[in-house]
């Protein structure tokens, strides 16, 4: 399946790492890019497994929309398979927040 990722996932990653950036500074930016990168990689190949992963259990409002999770480098995505008028298939992730804000 293809993978779409929302404008909205994207600002929650960069603003998490902009933010780390500025906190630690033993955090190097060439980590942060690899880190960046493997988000990214497993967020692509999302769409070959995502069945597998439960539904959301704790942030209510992902709860409420009928979100799957999954959760890599600490990030934990929500997202939706959905259904093109095609009869198409792809997962659409829509939310994320790093296990430090989730909550």
């Amino acid at each position: 399946m293809q993978v779409l990722i929302s404008r909205h996932v994207h600002l929650v990653i960069e603003e998490f790492y902009d933010i780390a950036l500025q906190l630690h500074p033993a955090l190097d930016e060439i980590t942060v890019i690899k880190k960046m990168q493997r988000l990214y990689d497993a967020m692509e190949s999302l769409g070959a497994y995502a069945h597998i992963y439960p539904l959301a259990r704790y942030k209510s409002e992902w709860i409420k929309r009928g979100y799957q999770e999954f959760i890599c480098e600490d990030f934990h995505f929500a997202y939706t398979i959905v259904e093109n008028e095609l009869g198409e298939k792809f997962v659409l992730i829509e939310d994320a927040c790093h296990s430090f804000l989730y909550h």
